[in-house]
């Protein structure tokens, strides 16, 4: 990998190589990708993505991408694209450098990038609050969107002071019922708990939950999330017999709203035999 990130430079770099550095370029990007770098497979074509090539070169480099990008094969093609776009976009240009922001921050999160999904989520704050006014909701998306993925990056104290902030605000201009005011007060629970305080993490979820099942309904995935998250912090707060018991509660209706293969419904099934060990059986 090493070799590999050095070629790229260079490959980058210097533009007396001739035509063959498009060919290394697509050799590099696959076998790289193939030992599980996506990201500098995308690194190494996006050069022929957005710039001038020889006929040919930008439908192999796309091949490529999507060969060895799995299921973010889309996303990342979207974002060669999208940044060469940004690249372009004079600074005066609001509407579409807001609208690219907005896209690469999407893009990066769902590829579980944080680290640069952030820095467009922050560049896209201004601009959405000098458009669209500080109290638009979409501004407080993209507000919610910088703390969750501040916390993502590893700053759990920020995400917190972030939500807290932003909760008021929610409260105030889209009314306390609002899934998104909900969703801010799972965040300070759930934020609250990754920041060591699990009682008070108890307790924040204890009083949100009858709010969801009243607006939400009992089978919204959101409801189903605090409920787990109770049992977690109750099994944190020393009681791993009434987490367990809330575990066996939860499973079924996680397998029936969500399924039995989804993430979720495994994560239930995994704390149900951790906690099942930590009340002494073992077997």
């Amino acid at each position: 990998m090493r070799l590999a990130e050095t070629i790229a430079e260079e490959l980058r770099a210097r533009n007396d190589l001739g035509p063959d550095p498009d060919s290394w370029r697509i050799l590099l990007a696959f076998h790289v990708g193939r030992a599980g770098h996506p990201q500098l497979a995308q690194q190494l074509v996006a050069p022929l993505l957005t710039g001038p090539g020889p006929d040919g070169r930008s439908d192999t480099a796309r091949q490529v991408l999507f060969a060895v990008a799995g299921p973010g094969a889309d996303t990342r093609l979207q974002i060669i694209l999208l940044r060469a776009d940004l690249d372009e976009a004079p600074e005066d240009a609001i509407e579409d450098r807001l609208r690219l922001h907005h896209t690469l921050g999407s893009g990066y999160a769902r590829l579980g990038d944080y680290h640069r999904a952030l820095p467009h989520a922050r560049q896209e704050y201004p601009l959405r609050a000098g458009r669209q006014g500080p109290d638009h909701p979409d501004t407080l998306t993209t507000r919610s969107n910088i703390a969750s993925w501040t916390g993502q990056c590893g700053d759990a104290r920020e995400a917190l002071r972030l939500f807290r902030e932003l909760l008021p605000d929610r409260q105030r201009v889209l009314g306390a019922d609002h899934p998104d005011t909900l969703t801010a007060r799972g965040n300070i629970a759930f934020w609250t708990g990754e920041c060591g305080d699990a009682r008070e993490a108890l307790r924040l979820g204890r009083e949100l939950l009858p709010d969801q099942q009243r607006v939400l309904g009992t089978d919204h995935p959101a409801t189903l999330t605090t409920r787990s998250n109770i049992a977690a912090w109750t099994g944190e707060c020393g009681d791993a017999r009434e987490a367990l018991r809330l575990g066996r509660e939860l499973l079924p209706d996680r397998q029936r709203v969500l399924g039995t293969d989804h993430p979720d419904t495994l994560n239930t099934r995994n704390n149900i035999a951790s906690w099942t060990g930590k009340v002494g059986d073992a077997q």
